[in-house]
């Protein structure tokens, strides 16, 4: 039997890009301090896994674990705009985030404990995403009109 067409437009494995080096390093010397996050990198997409894609990801937040708080992105730009999304997962009250997460834009801190979307307009500096509180999971969501995730400092 033929595959059919789109077959390949559908993802149900993880495809995630890899993380850039600098998020995989604030991780790294953030748990050699006793601070940690669990979190499963859930789908990715961009033109190197389906042809003419353009970027998204999403990813659950499980738990923070050990004192203080943790940091997932580190200050940076990009030449295309972005969205980025948090979600609680209480089905009680979805609006509620279920945690506090600390976000940047343009130097400015953002507390966020709603269900949210943030837009960015290219050039705009963003980040850190540091997320101080975890009660329930959160689902993160990022997107943006480019087809490939790059950042530019």
């Amino acid at each position: 039997m033929a595959e059919k067409k789109y077959a390949k437009n559908i993802l149900t494995e993880d495809l995630m890009p890899p993380q850039p080096a600098d998020a995989i390093e604030m991780m790294e010397k953030q748990a050699k301090a006793g601070r940690t996050l669990d979190r499963t990198l859930l789908l990715g997409i961009q033109d190197s896994i389906v042809k003419g894609s353009f970027f998204s990801g999403c990813e659950w937040l499980w738990e923070l674990t050990g004192d203080g708080p943790v940091s997932i992105e580190p200050t940076h730009t990009h030449d295309f705009d972005e969205i980025i999304g948090f979600a609680g997962s209480n089905r009680q009250n979805p609006r509620d985030l279920g945690g506090e997460i600390e976000f940047w834009l343009d130097g400015e801190p953002y507390t966020l404990t709603r269900t949210c979307y943030i837009f960015i307009h290219r050039g705009v500096k963003h980040c850190p995403i540091v997320l101080k509180r975890i009660g329930t999971p959160i689902f993160m969501f990022e997107s943006g009109n480019d087809t490939v995730y790059e950042k530019l400092k």
